[in-house]
């Protein structure tokens, strides 16, 4: 199997814009994410912390000019002392069940299948986010939640159509969070 060709950035996207887009998600790397969740084997709610898992869980893949970038949390993980039974915390607040890529990322997935095929969704995550999920991926997130709303407020970014809850995610709306700016409305200067 082929390792994925170089991607390059759109030139007509702001440099700044995408650096933005990853300094916000550089964040996430190394958090500690999995909270406390009932036993899947046998309920109970007695459990000890056992330390992360080895391998990080994939916050987002970043394209970066010296290749790819992973952006990934490390994963709680927990012994039931009833059962023996070793699990993961929850990570609901942050991953949809069944994705390999952050809830924001999958978000942004859809919300770009909506109008285009899907390898032409894999082109524009790259170029204008300089992020990279292949375009299989895309596909079986846009069939996973076709029941599913979608967010399709957007913004024009350098005359490209860009997810306003994506946006929103990386620079504001948390109380808990000391974001630069935010986000309230479509008609954002840039």
């Amino acid at each position: 199997m082929q390792p994925p060709a170089k991607k390059s950035l759109d030139p007509s996207v702001s440099s700044p814009f995408v650096g933005a887009i990853h300094d916000q998600l550089r964040e996430y790397d190394g958090k500690r994410v999995g909270s406390e969740q009932p036993c899947p084997a046998c309920g109970s709610t007695n459990l000890r912390k056992n330390g992360y898992q080895r391998a990080s869980k994939t916050f987002a893949r970043l394209v970066t000019e010296d290749g790819f970038e992973e952006v990934g949390l490390e994963v709680q993980q927990y012994e039931c002392t009833e059962c023996g039974r070793s699990f993961q915390g929850d990570l609901s607040e942050r991953f949809y069940e069944g994705c390999e890529y952050a809830k924001p990322i999958v978000d942004l997935c859809r919300f770009h299948a909506a109008d285009h095929p899907y390898s032409a969704c894999e082109r524009i995550l790259q170029r204008r986010y300089g992020l990279q999920v292949d375009r299989d991926t895309i596909e079986r997130y846009d069939e996973l939640f076709a029941d599913s709303p979608r967010s399709d407020a957007d913004v024009n970014v350098g005359g490209s159509r860009v997810s306003l809850a994506f946006l929103a995610f990386l620079f504001g709306g948390n109380a808990d969070d000391d974001s630069p700016f935010v986000v309230r409305s479509h008609r954002a200067l840039w």
